[in-house]
């Protein structure tokens, strides 16, 4: 009997072992241009990665409506057109090995990271211990944040009496401030006995150690602390003063100055920085208004210029700048996409940590992410160094859209990180030169006055 010609017509069917490995085959091409076309649309289009970088923001609201679409969109494009090339038989297996050989060198491409960083330095080199650090490290540490002592936690459950005081940057509503809470603020520095104790303490060390490992969940000091006792002394100081107490005003207020510069020039944290700097400066706006009240001795003058001298404010601007990138280059290393975004969102978004770790490399490269931070701080700090403002300010902005002057699907989820991650450093920087002016101005005053 001869065959059907209808039935010799149609194709043997292939085995299941060749089935299931085209479904692989072809699963894997499909999983690989969805990764490529989200890199492609996030990295390229401006709307997208504006709204992909607040992911990347700690605390941002997430626009969700605009991600949701972005991920619909860049699933379904190569979903779709793959589903129309198999039904059109146009995937052959010679089309997905060519495929293949295509999007192969695409993800290595993505994938390669920089062979070495540009601007190595560790956090031992930059901050490094001395001898006695330890034992000064711990007493700061009494009042952090993750470890706090048993004192430490009674000072956060005490509710003083004082409002909230007004800034010595504007004296008039200093004075009336301090003037007008007068009782509660005499009764408040009662209660600050064992703060002001331990910040007697800290005073008697020559320096202030910072052994803060480079992990941003390490421990760190907690500003409240610094802020309470701060304000206090110096309204206290400014009491003082008005009865005519200069000097012991001025006795209250230098190892407060003196404090607040040594966490400064050890310190391995931009937080802790910036306590100090905040610290310093509200000190130096009292101590000139202490001078403004007589009389104050020509001894505590003199004391309270020894504790403004010995002032580096270029090379601290310099160190200002760095200490973030000297955290960040170890920490990159180690650094998975999905384990940055979960502790960005938080909790509730694990489920998604592991399979963004296992692409991470596709959008993350740890060198090159840290290559561009560093090469971008060295110039800050230069130009911060050389209080070039104006430059600094352009060059800051400039850095904050960065996949915007720079777009590419190369590094996206690297770009993207440092745009939203990377603090506003014009404001702090600010800050510093405020502060230094003072600095140089209380001690220019003093020295007319010799």
């Amino acid at each position: 009997m001869n065959p059907d010609p209808a039935l010799a017509s149609v194709p043997a069917r292939a085995p299941r072992w060749l089935r299931l490995l085209r479904s692989l085959i072809f699963i894997g091409l499909c999983l690989a241009l969805t990764v490529i076309t989200a890199l492609a649309v996030i990295g390229c289009l401006p709307f997208v990665n504006e709204s992909f970088q607040q992911l990347f923001s700690w605390g941002s609201k997430v626009p969700k409506g605009a991600i949701s679409l972005t991920v619909l969109f860049v699933i379904l494009v190569p979903l779709i057109v793959l589903a129309v090339a198999e039904r059109k038989r146009w995937l052959s297996w010679p089309v997905l090995a060519a495929s293949w050989l295509v999007v192969l060198p695409v993800l290595g491409w993505l994938a390669w990271d920089e062979p070495a960083i540009r601007q190595p330095i560790t956090i031992e080199e930059f901050s490094p211990a001395f001898p006695g650090a330890e034992q000064s490290y711990a007493v700061l540490m009494q009042y952090s944040k993750q470890t706090p002592s048993e004192e430490a936690k009674a000072f956060a459950a005490t509710k003083l009496n004082a409002p909230i005081l007004a800034n010595p940057d504007n004296p008039a509503k200093w004075l009336e401030s301090v003037t007008k809470n007068r009782a509660a603020i005499e009764t408040d520095w009662t209660t600050l006995a064992p703060q002001r104790r331990w910040l007697g303490e800290l005073a008697a060390f020559d320096r202030l150690g910072d052994l803060t490992p480079a992990d941003y969940s390490a421990n760190i000091i907690s500003f409240l602390p610094w802020r309470t006792l701060s304000k206090h002394t110096c309204a206290v100081a400014m009491l003082l003063a008005l009865d005519g107490r200069g000097d012991e005003a001025i006795a209250l207020l230098v190892p407060q100055l003196e404090v607040s510069r040594k966490l400064q020039l050890s310190s391995r944290t931009l937080v802790r920085t910036m306590i100090a700097v905040v610290v310093e400066r509200v000190t130096l706006q009292t101590a000139a208004l202490v001078l403004d009240q007589k009389p104050v001795s020509a001894a505590s003058r003199a004391r309270l210029a020894a504790a403004l001298a010995h002032e580096n404010a270029p090379a601290l601007a310099r160190r200002l700048l760095l200490v973030e990138y000297v955290l960040f280059t170890p920490i990159s290393h180690r650094l998975k996409l999905g384990d940055h975004l979960a502790a960005t969102w938080g909790n509730e978004k694990n489920l998604l940590r592991r399979p963004l770790n296992f692409l991470s490399a596709l959008f993350f490269n740890p060198i090159a992410t840290t290559n561009i931070y560093g090469d971008h701080m060295r110039e800050l700090a230069e130009l911060a160094e050389a209080r070039d403002l104006g430059k600094f300010n352009v060059r800051s902005a400039d850095f904050g859209n960065l996949i915007l002057n720079q777009p590419g699907m190369k590094n996206a989820g690297g770009r993207l990180m440092l745009s939203a991650a990377v603090p506003a450093y014009s404001k702090v920087l600010e800050s510093h030169w405020k502060t230094a002016d003072l600095r140089v101005a209380l001690r220019a005053r003093l020295d007319t006055s010799n």
